[in-house]
């Protein structure tokens, strides 16, 4: 396993493959956080987990799958190991099946359910919302709701023949057949658990966070305890799941890729642009000039292209400046020297910053590449919240620097977010690799060849700090300099 394909691992939700250096699949697992949840296992003991740790030394290669958030993770990682059956799978092997919740919306006084299993008559009938890997969440909220919108789910042949049920005398049905609700109150219950399932759900939670923190005051902890765990509930199952019924794991990632696309095209048309296939977002990196980055990260037709992520060391100065760092940084890229180096020319580069350092790169850009950039409003989203990004573009026509508003503007923001994340990662490498350096360099006898041994074999200094005299000596084949090594770090 290369360390660089862990670090250009994505900070978000998704699924991720092992592969041996056969490209058998190995393992499949889920994850709020891509990159720190598949960098563990190469930290980590794994103690807890045997099983796993006797694959570790097999994988050769990683392959993820972003998803929207952590709940289509769980439901695509089943879909996955169901379909591929990897041999470091344990669990979800079997034909078990999530938990949906259905509407049956066509019928007079419709009804809610929750089912593991819906016929194509009832999919006709009605809304299905889901799937919820976590039953219990499901039932659990499925109750609350029931009590605030109370609905009938007596079928309509046994409603009409008898008197009112269990439920209408402890308040869960409304009695709808015996009249004792109209049809149009009824629906007005319904429309609100559509709603609530829907993802409209804020003013209900606000509602129970504001109880929750009034028992708190009053030290009732159980009461409130109880409210935490329904927000937690309310929460969970209010999140929209972009993940159809029956659907393959290959039907939902071509879905998702086809919706990035459209997005992109979206984004295209909204700066007025004949073309869009790729974007590159630049950034810098540096302390007071030194270390300086500048990273370059790509987008095309809509994703992410981790593959393509470049770094550059920046030469021509070691003095702050971002905006001349960034000049150097993309006239190297734009060079047609370097062409047999990238897969095209981008359409559009985006960059940290705003009027000055468009200004800056404007002479250095051919004019059929549209500049935008992007900065931290002085405006919050909302109260407590991030800052609002706000998006500049380089008029050709006036050699003038205008702000713009962006509509679709997910992808640059997240573009922004990933080229400031790998410039830093880089710049701290480089000053962890120059402490190393001189770390090592104190110790009489190591000259540049033995350290750059040493760091081969052993990464980093903690890794020749841990090292025996024996596997210094391996290393080096000198013993008098792996002595003064190893008595170097034991005092």
């Amino acid at each position: 396993m290369k360390t660089d394909q862990l670090e250009l691992l994505p900070l978000k939700s998704g699924v991720y493959k092992f592969y041996d250096k056969n490209n058998k699949i190995l393992y499949i697992g889920k994850a709020l956080n891509l990159r720190n949840r598949v960098k563990s296992y190469f930290n980590d003991t794994l103690y807890d987990r045997p099983y796993v740790k006797k694959m570790i030394p097999y994988i050769e290669n990683i392959e993820v799958v972003e998803t929207n958030n952590e709940i289509e993770s769980l439901v695509l990682e089943s879909a996955l190991i169901k379909e591929l059956k990897p041999k470091y799978n344990t669990e979800l092997k079997d034909d078990k099946s999530y938990a949906w919740i259905y509407v049956s919306t066509k019928d007079k006084f419709p009804t809610v359910k929750i089912s593991r299993n819906i016929t194509n008559k009832e999919l006709k009938k009605g809304e299905l919302f889901g799937p919820y890997p976590n039953s219990h969440s499901a039932r659990r909220v499925f109750t609350y709701l029931r009590k605030l919108y109370p609905f009938c789910t007596c079928s309509p042949e046994k409603a009409q023949r008898e008197r009112e049920c269990m439920y209408y005398h402890i308040g869960l049905c409304p009695g709808p057949y015996q009249g004792h609700i109209s049809e149009k109150e009824y629906r007005r219950n319904i429309n609100e658990i559509l709603k609530f399932l829907k993802g409209r759900k804020r003013g209900q939670i606000a509602k129970l966070e504001s109880q929750m923190k009034q028992y708190s005051k009053r030290k009732e902890y159980e009461k409130a305890g109880e409210l935490r765990d329904k927000i937690v509930d309310l929460k969970y199952l209010g999140e929209k799941i972009d993940f159809e019924y029956n659907e393959s794991s290959q039907e939902y990632i071509a879905r998702r890729k086809k919706l990035l696309e459209s997005n992109f095209k979206d984004l295209k048309i909204e700066l007025g642009l004949k073309t869009l296939n790729r974007i590159e977002c630049y950034d810098i990196s540096n302390i007071q000039g030194k270390d300086a980055y500048a990273s370059m990260v790509v987008a095309e037709n809509g994703e992410i292209k981790r593959g393509e992520y470049r770094i550059f060391k920046i030469r021509s100065l070691d003095t702050p400046n971002d905006m001349h760092m960034l000049k150097e940084a993309i006239t190297r890229r734009l060079n047609p020297k370097h062409s047999e180096k990238y897969n095209s020319l981008p359409n559009l580069i985006l960059i940290d910053g705003g009027k000055a350092q468009l200004s800056v790169l404007e002479s250095h850009i051919p004019e059929d590449i549209y500049l935008l950039g992007i900065t931290k409003g002085r405006k919050y989203k909302r109260k407590g919240g991030r800052l609002l990004d706000e998006f500049w573009f380089m008029n050709r026509e006036n050699k003038k620097v205008e702000k713009l508003d962006i509509f679709n503007k997910d992808l640059l923001i997240d573009l922004r977010d990933e080229a400031h994340r790998f410039a830093i990662l880089h710049h701290r490498k480089a000053r962890r690799r120059n402490q190393q350096i001189s770390e090592i360099d104190k110790i009489t006898g190591v000259g540049q060849k033995s350290r750059v041994k040493l760091l081969k074999v052993f990464k980093d200094i903690e890794g020749i700090k841990k090292a025996s005299l024996e596997e210094i000596n391996e290393v080096l084949n000198n013993r008098r300099i792996s002595k003064n090594i190893y008595e170097y770090f034991r005092k």
